[in-house]
């Protein structure tokens, strides 16, 4: 659980003596301060942007005491605070955010000024030069210094006096500057468009400070895009009018026509687009059908256009390299090297990739896709193009290079991502090298990662995307590799044939089972590798996976608990979530590890909870924190590299024992252990429970109710994600011309 220090606790003010730490990208800092006489002296620790040694500041928040350092004052906000008295101006002045001053012009200045010193210095700068040693050019340069404090010092107060904290306030500024106070006064709403971790809500807050009327075409707007994002986080692309309507009505609390005319606003703004399928109806109010309108966001539409556009010109391709007449010969080489036969779909599907310059190879566990990767790769031979194998996340691409002995990147890495520009370096303009390019695990593929892929192909370049369509779909908006399938404007290699080797597994056998609507049978001896274990209450259940986590598995496989074992929930809340259940196995796996933030660990099992370019770290990385705090940053390994994170930066990091399937995703695990009970009945799905099964290498545990497993089971209709590419791939939406690509 991360702490939290409540605002205004409480509220000191004093004067920063030195700096312990500081790390001014972030603005966090270990400050030592004394009170304004001096008397008391404590040490501060948190977001103290803009604040030099020697400057009087406002804190607010509340001391706690810190294992290893002690009783600190942790800072929520940081005020300056214009100084008083001739010891305190001189302090301020000689600070270093008062450029060309320094400790003797400063000592100079007060001797003759004394406490009118800052008002002379603002209001009557021509008197400066009452001072010896100043004329015209030394008094500009004192006048611009304190003009320039003054103007973040205004914007700081400003920002402040909106409820802003003191980090979010550093933000505002770096992206604003001097405009910051202008800016947020006459539309706070930007702030969610233009500043990372400013939400609607925030904004709205903000805005309800400055008198903004609750029916304010800038609240309105802001709302219809705020309900579009929390619809793309739900997986859409392209929901209907009625349904953004619906949760932006119950945010803002108005009317289908203000909303409306909002709506039109932004349409007219290009920052969301309105589109009708021909032929679509829905029933309007009065009983009439009425076309079925869809909104999006501009990025969004911009990508799916461009999407199926690509995804359309490379299914349209004539592929000439290996001619018809040589593909036989080819199969042979692949049989070859995979040391037997290939036969029926496996052998179309490879003579497939060898003359299509598009084709989708789906299937479950053990139907054989990595043997038409490796059939592939070995049917080009050894003057075949050069081949890129990639996939979406970096245990996926260490298990594509596992099975193929090649080199296998993520696709960010592959489409060389620039944080500096948050976009990739290779698309239209710089392409791929590759001939062909292999995606592993693109069910996982969202609408602007796969945008970007199919862009980067060269011309008469080949994809071939290998995934389970079966499986979760991505984490982001879109449903690509399904509404790929169901388009038929390329070729589907569909693999429903469990091979012998993988007929051996029961963690195969019951997750088909499990695909085809059968609820899985566990293994009755201790040879298996798929167990259910039957517990009825959520106590029970709880101590039973803590028992397997900690002790059988360990003791029977000789695993590690924390590295090889894998707890997956369907849900984060609840006694069978992953914060219990995290609170729980972390008692016993890391109970002394020395704090190193965010409530966190030396020792802990952690996982990524967003992209970091910076770092390249990503959404569902899992890794463990390794070291202790050194100069303001903490070694986190992940597989073979460590990883320095920046203390501010440790919010990204949960603990990782438990974690939720949807995280899962593209990653495969020794052991997994899955509780389901009636308390997972809102996430109680078919394809998340064959998920978690297949995210399991050597053993799988489900441990809970029967009709909680035959519930997941029996529910095959999960939410439809409201997308336009398949209808964009069927060429039943007018494409106005694709533009630049949109940055990731």
């Amino acid at each position: 659980m991360h702490e939290r220090v409540r605002r205004g606790d409480e509220t000191r003010t004093g004067v920063v003596d030195s700096f312990i730490f500081r790390n001014d990208e972030s603005g966090f800092a270990i400050a030592r301060m004394s009170s304004v006489d001096g008397l008391q002296q404590w040490v501060a620790k948190g977001p103290l942007w803009g604040i030099e040694a020697g400057e009087t500041v406002a804190l607010s928040g509340a001391e706690q005491d810190d294992a290893r350092w002690g009783r600190q004052f942790v800072v929520q906000t940081a005020r300056p605070v214009l100084p008083v008295g001739p010891a305190a101006i001189r302090r301020y002045l000689a600070s270093a955010k008062m450029t060309g001053i320094g400790p003797r012009m400063a000592e100079r200045l007060v001797d003759h000024f004394g406490a009118e010193t800052l008002d002379v210095i603002r209001q009557s700068p021509e008197r400066l030069r009452e001072v010896p040693g100043i004329g015209r050019r030394k008094q500009e340069e004192l006048t611009a210094a304190m003009g320039r404090r003054q103007v973040q010092e205004e914007a700081q107060l400003f920002l402040y006096d909106l409820g802003v904290g003191t980090a979010m306030a550093r933000r505002i500024w770096q992206r604003y500057g001097d405009d910051s106070v202008r800016k947020v006064r006459a539309d706070p709403y930007r702030l969610a468009r233009d500043v990372d971790g400013v939400g609607f809500r925030t904004a709205d807050q903000m805005a309800a400070h400055l008198g903004f009327a609750p029916t304010a075409p800038e609240r309105l707007q802001a709302g219809i895009v705020f309900a579009l994002d929390q619809l793309a986080r739900q997986g859409h692309t392209a929901p209907t009018e009625d349904e953004v309507h619906d949760v932006a009505s119950r945010l803002l609390d108005c009317g289908q026509a203000l909303l409306r005319a909002a709506a039109n606003g932004l349409i007219d703004a290009g920052r969301i687009v309105r589109e009708v399928v021909p032929g679509s109806h829905d029933v309007s109010g009065d009983g009439e059908p009425a076309q079925l309108a869809h909104l999006g966001l501009i990025g969004l539409v911009t990508a799916e256009r461009r999407l199926a556009a690509d995804l359309r010109r490379l299914a349209a391709t004539v592929v000439d390299d290996v001619p018809a007449e040589a593909v036989a010969g080819r199969l042979e080489l692949a049989e070859a090297a995979l040391g037997f036969a290939v036969e029926g779909t496996q052998r179309s599907a490879i003579g497939a990739a060898l003359r299509r310059a598009l084709l989708v190879v789906t299937g479950g566990p053990g139907t054989g896709k990595t043997t038409i990767v490796q059939g592939v790769l070995a049917a080009l031979g050894s003057d075949a193009p050069e081949v890129a194998l990639a996939a979406p996340t970096g245990r996926a691409a260490h298990r594509l290079a596992e099975a193929t002995g090649r080199e296998a990147k993520t696709l960010h890495r592959l489409l060389e991502f620039d944080p500096r520009t948050m976009g990739f370096s290779r698309g239209a303009d710089n392409p791929l090298d590759a001939a062909l390019v292999i995606v592993d695990e693109c069910s996982m593929l969202d609408t602007r990662l796969a945008a970007a892929l199919c862009a980067a192909i060269r011309p008469g370049g080949r994809l071939l995307l290998v995934g389970d369509v079966d499986q979760l779909p991505s984490v982001g908006p879109g449903a690509v590799l399904d509404d790929l399938i169901r388009s038929r404007i390329c070729a589907v290699a569909r693999l429903d044939r469990i091979y012998r080797q993988a007929e051996a597994s029961s963690i195969v056998v019951q997750a088909h089972a499990v695909r085809n609507g059968q609820v899985p049978e566990g293994s009755t001896t201790e040879t298996g590798d798929f167990f259910v274990i039957v517990r009825h209450s959520p106590e029970e259940a709880l101590a039973t996976v803590l028992e397997i986590v900690l002790r059988r598995l360990p003791r029977r496989y000789g695993l590690d608990p924390a590295h090889d074992i894998q707890v997956l929930a369907p849900m984060h809340r609840g006694s069978l979530g992953t914060e219990a259940l995290n609170e729980a196995l972390r008692a016993t796996l890391n109970p002394d590890g020395d704090q190193v933030g965010s409530g966190l660990r030396i020792g802990d099992k952690v996982i990524q909870g967003r992209n970091n370019y910076d770092l390249e770290v990503f959404n569902g990385d899992i890794g463990r924190i390794v070291g202790k705090v050194v100069e303001g940053a903490v070694p986190v390994r992940f597989g073979e590299r460590t990883v320095s994170y920046p203390i501010s930066s440790l919010d990204d990091l949960q603990t990782a024992y438990a974690i939720t399937v949807h995280k899962a995703q593209g990653s495969e695990y020794p052991a997994v252990v899955v509780p389901l009970h009636d308390q997972h009945y809102a996430m109680l799905q078919r394809n998340l429970l064959y998920t978690a099964m297949t995210r399991g290498r050597r053993i799988v545990v489900i441990v809970g109710e029967p009709r909680a497993i035959a519930r997941a089971v029996r529910n095959d209709a999960p939410l439809v994600r409201r997308t336009l590419l398949g209808h964009r791939l069927r060429g039943e939406l007018p494409e106005p011309p694709t533009s630049t690509p949109e940055p990731a």
